[in-house]
């Protein structure tokens, strides 16, 4: 089984004296003017120049203080994911406001999202977060669904945007099997796609880029049961070759699947077309075939 896309399962955590170093030496380079009213006094054998000792004390004391402020920041948010990547659950947030704040964190703008966060093994529940949503992500925010990392016993989560790409649609998910030799997409459909993320969460593995999954049997067979199940339901998904050696169109198999609504039809044919699987003159003519049901 091969997939496609990134859903990342985060950075590894540094650790505790090594990000504190880091933060340390950062902090003394911006306020390096305490060490040197240290050096300067003792180095200078004039008169007057007990300014620069209780200076450089009161500077560098006020680095340290700063770096440790920032350090127990930094490490208790790497520890809180660590927790959660650890025994927390993928879990769907509906989008159900949006609003501005008026407020940019490095040219990037500070929003307030309305999420009604839900899934298997977590009690729904309602919440609010204020978070940076980079320029570039916020078109996944139009699809009203993100990914979230869930503690169930907390509610505590976090927004993993690499899964959010996935279930939006925004790169694909694809899945070769080589025992029946066809490809599955999966891309934008957010019921299967969370399932499968939390299996590969369970057997810890990597979602980034490609992954293989035939050196893990068990990951291997809980993912193309879930990816079977939902082809079988929606035959859409399954691209193979047709006895001519053509391909099967998923515009075809999609405007042909009367026993699903056609705004839930429609809404899959925009994530085609979207996500470029299909042309416009592609989009159009399945669109009207879709239409022409009704």
């Amino acid at each position: 089984m091969t997939m496609f896309g990134e859903a990342g399962t985060g950075p590894r955590v540094p650790g505790t004296v090594t990000s504190f170093l880091k933060i340390f030496g950062f902090v003394m380079l911006c306020g390096i003017v305490g060490p040197i009213f240290l050096v300067a006094y003792f180095l200078i054998d004039e008169p007057g120049t007990g300014w620069m000792l209780w200076t450089g004390l009161g500077v560098t004391l006020l680095d340290v203080v700063i770096a440790l402020f920032i350090a127990r920041l930094s490490i208790g948010g790497q520890q809180r994911t660590a927790r959660l990547r650890t025994t927390g659950r993928m879990a769907i947030a509906e989008i159900r406001g949006v609003e501005q704040t008026n407020v940019q964190i490095n040219d990037q703008p500070l929003m307030k999202l309305d999420l009604h966060i839900h899934g298997d093994g977590i009690s729904s529940f309602e919440t609010q977060k204020r978070t940076v949503v980079p320029i570039f992500q916020q078109p996944m925010l139009h699809r009203r669904v993100l990914a979230v990392l869930v503690d169930p016993a907390t509610n505590e989560f976090e927004i993993d945007w690499q899964a959010t790409a996935l279930l939006t649609g925004s790169v694909p998910a694809r899945f070769t099997s080589s025992e029946d030799g066809r490809t599955y997409d999966m891309t934008g459909r957010t019921e299967p796609l969370i399932r499968i993320l939390e299996i590969l969460r369970q057997h810890d593995v990597s979602t980034s880029g490609s992954i293989d999954l035939r050196s893990n049997p068990h990951a291997r067979q809980a993912v193309m049961e879930i990816v079977r199940a939902y082809a079988g339901r929606d035959g859409r998904w399954i691209a193979e070759s047709s006895p001519a050696g053509g391909s099967v169109a998923a515009t075809d198999l999609l405007s042909t699947d009367s026993r699903r609504p056609v705004g839930e039809r429609l809404g899959d044919l925009e994530g085609l077309r979207s996500t470029g699987q299909i042309t416009h003159a592609e989009y159009a003519a399945a669109r009207q075939r879709i239409l022409d049901s009704i």
